[in-house]
C-alpha cells in the first residue's frame, strides 16, 4: 500500500532538516509516537498508538535510518512493529524530502506500507484519511517546535542580569516629632483646710491635753497610781466643797 502526504512550515530549510533529524526531539510532534530507547545514532525502539475509525491499536517496534543526505535534504527510514495486544503487524519504508518554496519549507512523505491484522481490514481510504489528519497535526506541532527553537538564546551566550528594581525613597517627615515629655510627678495632696475659729476653743484644747496626759500616764504604771490618787483627792475636795455649800457637815 502506497501512502503519499505532504506538509509545509514557515522556517528555513536547514532549520527544518536539523530539527527532523533530532528524532528524540521531533518524536513528540507525531501524534501517538514516542521514542522508547535509543539503540544507536541510526536505530531507535519506538512505540505508536493509532486509531483507525472505531479501532484503537498500539504498536511497539524499531525504526532505522537507511539513508540520510543533508545536501539534498533527503532521508529514508524503515520501521517494523507489532501490536502489543494482538497479532497484527506493520512494516513501512518511508522517504522524506524537503524543498524550499517562497520563504517556507515543504516536505513530502512517501510510504510503502504493509499491514496485517485488524488494520489491514480498514482499507486504503480509511488509512489515507487518518494519515492526512496525523500529518496536519504533525505540521502544526513542528511549526510550534521551530518557533520555540528560534526564540531560544544561543547556547553559551551570557545573559544580562536583570536591572534592579527601583527603590522608592522613604518620604521625610514634615517636622521632627517633639521629644516625649517626662511623666509628671503625682500631685501632692492639698493642704488640710484651716479649722474654723469657732472650733478652736478652750474645751477642745483641754480635751486634747487630757487625752495626751491620759495616754502618757497609762504607758507608765507609777504615774498611773499617782494620777489615781490625785483624782481621788480632787474628788474628795470637790465633794467636801459641795457639802459645805449645801449646809452638810
Amino acid at each position: 500500500m502506497q501512502i503519499d502526504s505532504a506538509f509545509s512550515v514557515v522556517a528555513p530549510i536547514n532549520d527544518v532538516w536539523d530539527t527532523l533529524m533530532d528524532f528524540e526531539r521531533v518524536a513528540g510532534c507525531v501524534p501517538g509516537a514516542q521514542i522508547l530507547n535509543k539503540l544507536s545514532d541510526d536505530a531507535y525502539q519506538i512505540g505508536m498508538k493509532v486509531k483507525l475509525g472505531p479501532v484503537s491499536m498500539q504498536y511497539k517496534g524499531q525504526m532505522s535510518v537507511l539513508e540520510r543526505n543533508a545536501d539534498e535534504h533527503r532521508a529514508v527510514f524503515q520501521g517494523r512493529a507489532q501490536e502489543t495486544r494482538g497479532q497484527g503487524t506493520a512494516e513501512a519504508t518511508v522517504t522524506l524530502h524537503l524543498a524550499e518554496a517562497q520563504g517556507s519549507t515543504r516536505g513530502t512523505v512517501s510510504a510503502d506500507l504493509a499491514l496485517s491484522g485488524k488494520a489491514a481490514a480498514m482499507g486504503k481510504s480509511v488509512i489515507g484519511g487518518v494519515t492526512e489528519q496525523m500529518m496536519a497535526l504533525f505540521a502544526a506541532n513542528l511549526q510550534a517546535l521551530l518557533a520555540e527553537h528560534s526564540s531560544e538564546p544561543p547556547r553559551g551566550a551570557g545573559q544580562e542580569a536583570p536591572a534592579p528594581l527601583p527603590v522608592s525613597p522613604v518620604p521625610a517627615a514634615s517636622a521632627p516629632l517633639p521629644p516625649s515629655a517626662p511623666p509628671s510627678a503625682p500631685a501632692s495632696p492639698p493642704p488640710p483646710a484651716p479649722v474654723p475659729a469657732s472650733l478652736t476653743d478652750n474645751s477642745l484644747d483641754a480635751l486634747s491635753l487630757a487625752k495626751g496626759m491620759l495616754t502618757d500616764q497609762l504607758s507608765n504604771p507609777g504615774k498611773l497610781v499617782g494620777l489615781l490618787a490625785a483624782v481621788a483627792f480632787c474628788a474628795y475636795r470637790l465633794g467636801r466643797r459641795a457639802g459645805l455649800r449645801s449646809g452638810r457637815p
